[in-house]
């Protein structure tokens, strides 16, 4: 029994080592915080370090470089957290958060549909330059073909 014991006690303690030196290891190869460490083609790792603080935060760049545009100039409400915000907001249109909240949803919503259209021009284009018969296989002409009486034929 003290055979077991002795062999489970090294064994965790070999194992314990072993983590601590795989957690020191990763340690080096984590970015630091406000960083993004990108991957490389086909998801293999990258070289590069992404800094994303110029983007985000209180210090990101402004839509005027400093000297013209001072900090006080910059609505409160405006502080980096999202993407795309520059300090610019005449309209006041992310004032309230809730609203702001709606926009981002929003957001999304059109941007999947802008790639669903995107794949909707690309697709019926690539089967008829392949020898599909579509008529109307380019996007300008889908409209042409159903006004004048015809049917979208995809299959």
């Amino acid at each position: 029994m003290d055979f077991l014991k002795n062999l489970t006690q090294k064994s965790s303690a070999s194992v314990t080592k072993k983590a601590q030196k795989a957690v020191k290891q990763v340690k080096k190869s984590v970015s630091a915080p406000g960083g993004k460490r990108s991957r490389g083609w086909l998801g293999g790792e990258g070289g590069a370090q992404t800094d994303l603080s110029k983007w985000y935060g209180p210090d990101r760049a402004l839509f005027l470089p400093s000297g013209l545009l001072e900090d006080k100039d910059v609505p409160s409400y405006l502080n980096g957290e999202l993407p795309g915000d520059y300090g610019y907001d005449p309209l006041a249109l992310g004032k309230d958060p809730e609203t702001v909240a709606k926009y981002r949803a929003n957001e999304l919503l059109h941007a999947r549909w802008a790639m669903l259209a995107a794949a909707g021009i690309l697709i019926p284009e690539g089967l008829e330059a392949n020898g599909a018969d579509i008529r109307g296989g380019t996007w300008f002409e889908t409209g042409a073909v159903m006004l004048n009486g015809g049917t979208l034929n995809y299959l």
